[in-house]
Protein backbone atom coordinates (compact mmCIF):
# COMPACT_ATOMS: atom_id res chain seq x y z
CA UNK A 1 0.00 0.00 0.00
CA UNK A 2 1.03 3.56 -0.96
CA UNK A 3 1.20 6.21 1.36
CA UNK A 4 -0.76 9.52 0.22
CA UNK A 5 2.27 11.58 0.60
CA UNK A 6 4.06 9.11 -2.18
CA UNK A 7 1.20 9.26 -4.10
CA UNK A 8 1.14 13.10 -4.31
CA UNK A 9 5.02 12.60 -5.19
CA UNK A 10 3.67 10.83 -7.95
CA UNK A 11 1.06 13.31 -8.87
CA UNK A 12 3.58 15.76 -8.77
CA UNK A 13 6.67 14.20 -10.92
CA UNK A 14 4.00 13.46 -13.19
CA UNK A 15 2.85 16.83 -13.50
CA UNK A 16 6.00 17.89 -13.91
CA UNK A 17 6.37 15.53 -16.80
CA UNK A 18 3.49 16.56 -18.33
CA UNK A 19 4.94 20.39 -18.21
CA UNK A 20 8.46 18.79 -19.74
CA UNK A 21 6.04 17.19 -22.54
CA UNK A 22 4.56 20.39 -23.01
CA UNK A 23 7.76 22.20 -23.49
CA UNK A 24 9.22 19.57 -25.73
CA UNK A 25 6.47 20.28 -27.90
CA UNK A 26 6.84 23.81 -27.97
CA UNK A 27 10.25 22.93 -29.23
CA UNK A 28 9.21 20.93 -31.54
CA UNK A 29 6.64 23.50 -33.04
CA UNK A 30 9.28 26.07 -33.05
CA UNK A 31 11.42 23.71 -35.50
CA UNK A 32 8.67 23.09 -37.93
CA UNK A 33 7.74 27.26 -38.17
CA UNK A 34 11.39 27.76 -38.61
CA UNK A 35 12.11 25.21 -41.74
CA UNK A 36 8.87 23.86 -43.33
CA UNK A 37 10.03 20.42 -43.27
CA UNK A 38 8.38 18.27 -46.38
CA UNK A 39 5.97 15.64 -46.36
CA UNK A 40 8.52 12.72 -45.45
CA UNK A 41 10.69 14.62 -43.08
CA UNK A 42 7.03 15.88 -41.17
CA UNK A 43 6.32 11.65 -40.94
CA UNK A 44 10.09 11.14 -39.60
CA UNK A 45 9.52 14.01 -37.35
CA UNK A 46 6.34 13.42 -35.70
CA UNK A 47 7.59 9.89 -35.28
CA UNK A 48 10.95 11.05 -33.42
CA UNK A 49 8.46 13.32 -31.62
CA UNK A 50 6.96 11.01 -30.20
CA UNK A 51 9.33 8.29 -29.40
CA UNK A 52 11.24 11.17 -27.10
CA UNK A 53 7.71 11.76 -25.43
CA UNK A 54 7.68 8.20 -24.86
CA UNK A 55 10.78 8.08 -23.39
CA UNK A 56 10.38 11.11 -21.37
CA UNK A 57 6.44 9.64 -20.14
CA UNK A 58 8.91 6.21 -19.29
CA UNK A 59 10.97 8.01 -16.84
CA UNK A 60 9.28 10.17 -15.07
CA UNK A 61 6.86 6.67 -14.51
CA UNK A 62 10.36 4.78 -13.75
CA UNK A 63 11.20 7.48 -11.60
CA UNK A 64 8.73 7.99 -9.85
CA UNK A 65 6.67 4.75 -9.05
CA UNK A 66 8.78 2.29 -10.56
CA UNK A 67 6.52 2.14 -13.75
CA UNK A 68 3.42 0.89 -12.08
CA UNK A 69 0.57 2.84 -13.72
CA UNK A 70 -2.28 4.40 -12.44
CA UNK A 71 -4.90 6.61 -13.45
CA UNK A 72 -3.67 9.88 -11.05
CA UNK A 73 -0.45 9.09 -13.64
CA UNK A 74 -2.23 10.23 -17.03
CA UNK A 75 -3.97 12.43 -14.81
CA UNK A 76 -0.89 14.44 -13.95
CA UNK A 77 0.34 14.40 -17.20
CA UNK A 78 -3.15 16.26 -18.47
CA UNK A 79 -2.77 18.24 -15.81
CA UNK A 80 1.02 19.38 -16.84
CA UNK A 81 0.64 19.93 -20.47
CA UNK A 82 -2.44 21.74 -20.03
CA UNK A 83 -1.13 24.04 -17.35
CA UNK A 84 2.27 24.61 -19.07
CA UNK A 85 0.11 25.39 -22.53
CA UNK A 86 -1.98 27.69 -21.11
CA UNK A 87 -0.09 30.12 -18.83
CA UNK A 88 3.93 29.03 -19.97
CA UNK A 89 3.55 28.30 -23.23
CA UNK A 90 3.35 31.54 -24.75
CA UNK A 91 6.05 32.90 -23.11
CA UNK A 92 8.52 30.50 -23.83
CA UNK A 93 7.74 29.99 -27.06
CA UNK A 94 8.42 33.85 -27.21
CA UNK A 95 11.63 33.95 -25.08
CA UNK A 96 13.25 31.04 -27.35
CA UNK A 97 12.37 32.67 -30.65
CA UNK A 98 14.04 35.87 -29.02
CA UNK A 99 16.89 34.03 -28.27
CA UNK A 100 17.12 32.62 -31.76
CA UNK A 101 16.86 35.98 -33.65
CA UNK A 102 19.76 37.17 -31.27
CA UNK A 103 21.84 34.07 -32.01
CA UNK A 104 21.19 33.93 -35.82
CA UNK A 105 22.09 37.93 -35.62
CA UNK A 106 25.57 37.43 -33.61
CA UNK A 107 26.50 34.32 -36.46
CA UNK A 108 25.34 36.74 -39.10
CA UNK A 109 27.95 39.25 -37.94
CA UNK A 110 30.28 37.24 -37.13
CA UNK A 111 30.37 35.52 -40.67
CA UNK A 112 30.49 38.86 -42.09
CA UNK A 113 33.67 39.50 -39.67
CA UNK A 114 35.14 37.18 -41.06
CA UNK A 115 34.46 37.09 -44.54
CA UNK A 116 35.41 40.95 -44.72
CA UNK A 117 39.12 40.56 -45.28
CA UNK A 118 38.34 38.20 -47.92
CA UNK A 119 36.34 40.89 -49.48
CA UNK A 120 38.71 43.46 -49.61
CA UNK A 121 41.45 41.07 -51.03
CA UNK A 122 39.14 40.35 -53.78
CA UNK A 123 38.47 43.94 -53.99
CA UNK A 124 42.56 44.87 -54.46
CA UNK A 125 42.58 41.94 -57.40
CA UNK A 126 39.64 43.07 -58.99
CA UNK A 127 40.33 46.40 -59.75
CA UNK A 128 43.32 46.01 -62.06
CA UNK A 129 41.52 43.07 -63.34
CA UNK A 130 39.02 45.06 -64.70
CA UNK A 131 40.92 47.81 -65.77
CA UNK A 132 42.83 45.72 -67.64
CA UNK A 133 39.82 43.74 -69.43
CA UNK A 134 38.28 46.64 -70.43
CA UNK A 135 41.54 48.22 -71.76
CA UNK A 136 42.10 44.70 -73.62
CA UNK A 137 38.36 43.83 -74.79
CA UNK A 138 39.03 45.50 -78.27
CA UNK A 139 42.20 43.25 -78.80
CA UNK A 140 40.45 40.60 -77.80
CA UNK A 141 37.68 40.61 -80.14
CA UNK A 142 40.18 41.76 -83.27
CA UNK A 143 42.06 38.94 -82.11
CA UNK A 144 39.51 36.14 -81.53
CA UNK A 145 38.23 37.14 -85.39
CA UNK A 146 41.41 36.63 -86.84
CA UNK A 147 42.36 33.19 -85.44
CA UNK A 148 38.75 31.95 -86.66
CA UNK A 149 39.38 33.18 -90.35
CA UNK A 150 40.42 30.21 -91.57
CA UNK A 151 37.67 27.72 -90.52
CA UNK A 152 35.24 30.45 -91.81
CA UNK A 153 37.48 30.58 -94.88
CA UNK A 154 36.90 26.76 -95.27
CA UNK A 155 33.42 26.61 -94.06
CA UNK A 156 32.53 29.17 -96.79
CA UNK A 157 34.66 27.55 -99.67
CA UNK A 158 32.59 24.05 -98.98
CA UNK A 159 29.47 25.88 -98.99
CA UNK A 160 30.39 27.36 -102.39
CA UNK A 161 31.91 24.50 -103.72
CA UNK A 162 28.94 22.17 -102.81
CA UNK A 163 26.44 24.72 -104.34
CA UNK A 164 28.76 25.29 -107.48
CA UNK A 165 28.91 21.68 -108.36
CA UNK A 166 24.99 21.20 -107.25
CA UNK A 167 24.14 23.66 -110.38
CA UNK A 168 25.16 20.86 -112.94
Amino acid sequence: MISISQEAYILLTTIYGGILIGFIYDLYKIFRRAFHPKKIATVIQDFLFWLVISVVAFYVLIMSNQGALRFYNFLGFVIGAATYTFFLSEVVTNAIVFILRIVKSFMMDLCHIIIYPFRVGLCLIELPYSYCKTKTKPIYYKTKRYLQLPSRMMTRTKKNLTSYFKKK
